[in-house]
């Protein structure tokens, strides 16, 4: 097996490509009672519309990713979750824009509960009743989302930045769109993406690594491992520019709630990704961490709350970042947050400022790998959306201040932003 190793913080995973091409990672941990393994399939909200090797073009409903990672729990013998529970696993699943993870954690009999992640994974039962049945379960879960105001407003500022691409979406899907799903549909997907090729899995704990790796070849069904196929995804051309500036609306809460968010272009992080993501996040940081001279500024004179925060998201075809908070004073929060990105857009940042935070973010990562279940969650959730952990910390540790104040320049289009608003209703 191959090692990926960090010298920088001493930590290795083992890797290894099946002969049928699933990807398996194995970190070793000594001295760990729990076991975790993750298998997950590179397929998320945004793949609703795929060419197939032969040439043949599906586009399926939207939110059909999330509605398959239901179906798959589905078994009319016996209830998955009690199924592990009877061996003392917890299993559990989610549904990113990119990507569906099966998880599950255990103490004791780790290959049994493996065994049984393998199978239910591998082996959907989806029927028509099973589909009715949890058709009505997702709508009552997206009107419960939709009932939720900070939802919302996130919801409408991704509309607002983008045109066409599916990332302007909900990963559920709406309910008119998961209406219209079939058991056919699923099937489909399945059979199409839950393939050996575009599958990967992740295990973590005290195991030794080529025996799982015999073991996990023995547990693959033929039928499974004969799968060749992995489609080609078809994310759609999206313009540089946003596609509105502003939107707001009112509801029952507390306070009034702002959120900003900075469109840029994706192809930027196509070259040194790890570096400028890495970049962009200590650029946020410096900007309106806790430690921030902008948060003390408004946090003193009660313009926002202790969750005010920002966030970088990098995936398939789009590239964003939003910052905002609840407050009773909009029109000055509005105005602080874009004249404190001006300010450092034209003067970059303190090199003391820079080489504290640096370290800071460093010892987080260090510490970080002190829990088994934060290295689990963390290392699976970034390798299945393309990153890798180790690389990000390498990243970190090579981060310059010219690093920083060239991404945040090549990033930052001040024309290019949309606010999403929510009102406090009378």
């Amino acid at each position: 097996m191959e090692k990926l190793y960090s010298p920088l913080i001493d930590e290795g995973i083992f890797y290894e490509k099946l002969s049928c091409g699933l990807e398996v990672y194995i970190m070793p941990k000594k001295q760990f009672a729990k076991k975790f393994a993750f298998f997950g399939t590179r397929y998320g909200g945004l793949h609703n519309r795929f060419v197939t090797d032969d040439g043949v073009e599906f586009t399926m409903p939207r939110g059909i990713a999330h509605f398959l990672e239901h179906q798959i729990f589905e078994d009319d013998q016996e209830s998955t979750f009690e199924k592990f529970e009877k061996i003392g696993a917890n299993v559990n699943a989610y549904t990113s824009n990119t990507s569906t993870v099966y998880h599950m954690e255990t103490v004791d009999h780790f290959e049994n509960a493996l065994e049984l992640l393998i199978d239910f994974v591998l082996n959907a039962r989806i029927t028509d009743d099973s589909v009715a049945k949890e058709r009505e379960v997702i709508v009552q879960e997206i009107k419960m989302y939709e009932d939720e105001p900070e939802w919302l407003m996130g919801a409408n500022l991704l509309k607002n930045l983008y045109h066409n691409h599916p990332v302007r979406y909900d990963i559920a899907g709406t309910e008119a769109s998961v209406r219209s799903i079939t058991k056919e549909q699923l099937l489909t997907c399945f059979n199409y993406f839950y393939t050996p090729k575009n599958m990967a899995m992740f295990l973590y704990g005290d195991i030794d690594p080529e025996h799982m790796v015999r073991k996990i070849e023995t547990l693959l069904p033929e039928s499974y491992c004969n799968k060749g196929v992995k489609p080609k995804l078809i994310i759609p051309d999206e313009p540089i520019a946003i596609k509105g500036g502003r939107s707001s609306y009112s509801k029952k809460v507390s306070k009034n709630n702002m959120v900003i968010g900075f469109k840029s272009n994706p192809t930027y992080f196509e070259v040194d990704r790890e570096l400028k993501l890495a970049a962009m996040r200590v650029a946020g940081d410096l900007m309106f961490g806790k430690s921030s001279d902008t948060f003390a500024k408004l946090y003193q004179a009660g313009i926002i709350s202790d969750g005010f925060d920002f966030d970088i998201q990098v995936e398939d075809g789009y590239a964003y970042s939003i910052v905002g908070n609840q407050s009773n004073q909009l029109e000055i929060l509005e105005k602080e947050i874009i004249s404190t990105i001006e300010y450092h857009l034209e003067n970059g940042f303190n090199p003391e400022d820079f080489n504290r935070l640096k370290r800071k973010l460093l010892g987080r990562f260090v510490a970080s790998f002190n829990s088994l279940q934060s290295i689990a969650g963390n290392y699976t959730y970034k390798k299945m959306r393309g990153f890798d952990l180790f690389e990000q910390v390498e990243a970190f540790n090579a981060l310059s201040l010219s690093d920083i104040e060239q991404t945040i320049r090549a990033f930052y289009d001040m024309e290019n932003r949309s606010v999403s608003i929510l009102l406090k209703a009378e």
